[in-house]
């Protein structure tokens, strides 16, 4: 579901747009309204929204410098302009930061919603730019999503169901309310079949949805795969199974494909389908990766993981014991090394610190190693260390606190947003992130941004007396935009930066 914000200075109109459509009913969610551009900037820097319908003329900072401001940063925020008629002069300038979509005053419902529907599109077709632009990261990212996905169904197969309660740590890292999914299940795939038909899926996948990241299960004749739902050939993609056949194949293969609203509705059907069997594997490539359903013990350590993570040591560290006596006692290498990664990821998302980028890279290693005992020790040891940040008192979180530190560092620079920080520095769910600061802080981010601008505005106007306003505008992040500055300056310190000079000589 994608997120809409509404802006523009007469609230009469605000309120309208808002209330005459039902944005549900086109997977919209609308996250508000706002008046004027400065509270318009601020709420796309807290609340991230994909799509922002704003006026163009507006006091303060205008609709077209919001455009600029935002276009200069990593989001993907796509914009449509709500103008009259002798305004197309400033239309032209928002379309030179790629703004494609132009609603005249007055406008109906109708027109609308066709240009949501368009501009739905663009987004996700810019989501898909964008991660090719940046192999490193979108490679980093595809795979702790991948090893979260797989946790989380490991993890969810031992539980009886799956309450939200259950997929609360996984928020921290996975956006799972607002992307829709496409599910397909590929039926009496027989094993033989298996390794030809992934070939050719894997050649149909790099022709047509190589950008889009896709997760494959394989339990008892039947392929099961999923996606987020951002691409277009959905039709090549039912056309290609529809035709598939093999002809030693004892019975035709059947395929059907459903759409599911988000990734949290998505996982709980899987669980319920895949917790059943015995033995499931995961799909990467061209390979298949063995599952154990060992229900109980994989239940008990599962039990174990919010007592590890616990602040307290005697529990700590009597859980730590449990565990000893679990890994030892299992057999089979395969088993060991998969419940090692349940433990791991499960514990990684309980204490969500720097941490997460790195577990990828510890059992990626792990699972080169052959010796029982070693693995054993290995994970033991591993697990020793990310408990070992929870035993002293932190004021907060360790991802809390680094965020801080990146602001601390980088306030100068305009083009600064939680989102980028999130994604590509804490390689966490923006969502999450801006609950959790919320919560920890007592402040959104942008207020926290907003006021460390401003001491920082305030030292440098105190020690230099003849910088210009607007150079100190500069200096601090708020770009060349002195109107924003003074704004913000006067409301943090009741003063303007002229009166705040005038007080402190």
């Amino acid at each position: 579901m994608l997120k809409l914000l509404i802006v523009d200075d007469e609230e009469m109109i605000c309120q309208a747009i808002a209330d005459i459509i039902d944005w549900k009913s086109y997977d919209i969610q609308l996250i508000g309204t706002c008046l004027d551009g400065v509270d318009a900037y601020h709420t796309i820097l807290d609340e991230n929204p994909d799509i922002v319908m704003t006026d163009i003329r507006m006091p303060g900072i205008s609709g077209l410098e919001l455009i600029e401001r935002i276009h200069r940063t990593d989001l993907c925020t796509q914009f449509i302009i709500l103008s009259g008629y002798g305004e197309f002069d400033y239309a032209k300038r928002a379309m030179k930061c790629g703004v494609r979509h132009y609603l005249l005053k007055p406008c109906t419902e109708e027109q609308i919603v066709e240009c949501i529907k368009d501009v739905a599109k663009d987004y996700y077709q810019t989501l898909q730019e964008k991660e090719v632009s940046n192999p490193h990261h979108n490679t980093v990212q595809k795979e702790l999503h991948r090893t979260l996905i797989q946790n989380m169904i490991r993890e969810g197969i031992s539980y009886i169901s799956q309450e939200d309660a259950f997929f609360e740590s996984y928020e921290h890292y996975l956006n799972l309310t607002d992307m829709p999914y496409q599910f397909c299940c590929v039926y009496y795939l027989e094993e033989k079949n298996l390794s030809h038909c992934l070939e050719l899926f894997q050649d149909f996948w790099k022709s047509y949805m190589q950008d889009t990241e896709v997760y494959l299960i394989y339990i008892k004749n039947i392929l099961l795969f999923f996606f987020p739902d951002v691409t277009t050939e959905l039709k090549a993609l039912d056309h290609f199974f529809e035709k598939m056949h093999f002809p030693a194949q004892t019975v035709s293969i059947d395929y059907s494909r459903r759409r599911y609203p988000d990734m949290k509705s998505l996982m709980r059907m899987v669980i319920r389908r895949v917790k059943r069997y015995d033995v499931l594997y995961f799909i990467e490539g061209l390979r298949k990766i063995p599952n154990f359903n060992y229900g109980q013990i994989v239940k008990k350590a599962n039990q174990l993981v919010p007592m590890i993570a616990s602040s307290k040591p005697d529990i700590q560290q009597h859980a730590l014991q449990e565990l000893s006596g679990i890994l030892t006692a299992i057999s089979s290498k395969d088993f060991l090394l998969q419940l090692s990664d349940n433990l791991i990821v499960s514990l990684g998302t309980h204490l969500p610190s720097r941490t997460l980028p790195e577990l990828t890279e510890f059992l990626y290693e792990l699972h080169k190693e052959e010796d029982f005992s070693i693995i054993e020790k290995k994970v033991l040891e591993y697990i020793e260390k990310l408990t070992e940040s929870k035993r002293a008192p932190r004021q907060y979180s360790p991802f809390i606190a680094k965020l801080m530190d990146y602001v601390y560092q980088h306030y100068d620079n305009p083009d600064l947003t939680l989102k980028w920080i999130s994604e590509n520095y804490l390689f966490m769910n923006v969502s999450y992130v801006s609950r959790s600061f919320t919560k920890e802080t007592g402040e959104k981010f942008s207020g926290f941004l907003m006021k460390l601008r401003i001491q920082k505005a305030k030292e440098i106007l105190a020690t230099k007396d003849n910088e210009k306003i607007q150079n100190v505008a500069e200096l601090v992040g708020c770009g060349n935009t002195p109107y924003y500055f003074s704004k913000i300056f006067k409301k943090c310190t009741g003063l303007t930066p002229s009166a705040y000079i005038e007080l402190s000589r």
